[in-house]
């Protein structure tokens, strides 16, 4: 029996790694995502270090990711001086002409943020990417087939996908988006208003705080039919009629997340080892939670059987 989410941590982690730093998964990384367990407790920590152990050992483990990072970035900035590069995150950053300007606190301040942003929230879309695939046999069985014909055409079944294979995925797209829009993984955003607002009838002074709620419009009728019902095939008839504004799960406008892509090719190429390799069925029951962040209840478990 496995808790589906903690393997999904596990995974996403070692693919975000691999693709900010092109490090295979080893002893250092797994210290690595030891201590990025421990800052990801601290977010729902009272933030007071006298009162809170949990936020005691989020400022700990920060400190220690930020020195192991420290060292890699100042190594690979020496690498870089004798020539050599990898194709990689990092060696984009130090790449970049504005690299050399940029201090070793600022690409380390900003590889954190990377790591960070992806790690629970995409770990979570995957994880219920495979309830409701589980629950909906008639949609998995159309993923397995799309995913299936993919790996036929490849000589090696340890070919690895490339771009063109991620584009060939229409009915996988379909999945990811209505798995984001019903689960809502992000339930909404902070702004800060900048001049008045008018907003039917009403006015939201300038200066005031608010939190957009993207599940309002996710789970409305008026923009979503029976928007409560997992149904994938809706994208692959109203995908084009929804407005931009309606459909958010990575905000939008200049706040757009940047990582929206990089999220979608991490559980297409989950979605697509999974369905092709394996089968399974849940251990026991679980039902989503949207507090104190979108999840399940048991993180769930399930028995995996390989193909």
């Amino acid at each position: 029996m496995i808790p589906i989410l903690v393997l999904q941590l596990q995974i996403t982690f070692a693919l975000t790694v691999k693709l900010l730093l092109s490090s295979d998964p080893c002893e250092w990384t797994e210290s690595l995502r030891q201590e990025f367990l421990l800052i990801a407790e601290g977010f729902w920590s009272i933030p007071i270090p006298s009162i809170s152990i949990s936020y005691n050992r989020a400022i700990k483990a920060k400190e220690k990711v930020v020195e192991s990072l420290s060292l890699v970035v100042e190594e690979r900035r020496r690498a870089m001086e004798e020539g050599e590069r990898k194709n990689d995150v990092l060696g984009a950053i130090l790449d970049e002409k504005a690299g050399n300007e940029h201090s070793n606190e600022m690409i380390v301040d900003l590889l954190v943020s990377l790591l960070l942003a992806g790690y629970e929230t995409t770990s979570s879309a995957m994880t219920l990417s495979v309830k409701f695939l589980t629950e909906n046999p008639r949609a998995l069985s159309e993923l397995k087939e799309e995913q299936d014909k993919i790996r036929a055409q490849k000589g090696d079944d340890n070919e690895p996908l490339v771009w063109n294979d991620y584009k060939s995925m229409p009915f996988t797209q379909c999945v990811i988006s209505e798995t984001l829009r019903v689960s809502n993984i992000v339930g909404g955003i902070f702004r800060r208003t900048l001049s008045d607002v008018q907003l039917n009838g009403y006015t939201i002074p300038k200066g005031w705080k608010i939190f957009a709620a993207l599940r309002g419009p996710h789970m409305n009728d008026e923009y979503f039919k029976d928007a409560r019902t997992f149904n994938p095939w809706r994208w692959q008839s109203d995908a084009e009629k929804t407005p931009a504004n309606v459909f958010i799960p990575f905000g939008g406008g200049p706040r757009l997340c940047p990582g929206y892509e990089l999220s979608r090719v991490s559980i297409s190429v989950f979605l697509h080892h999974l369905v092709t390799n394996y089968s399974w069925e849940p251990a026991e029951k679980d039902k989503v939670v949207f507090f104190p962040f979108t999840g399940t209840q048991k993180r769930y478990p399930i028995y995996v059987k390989r193909n």
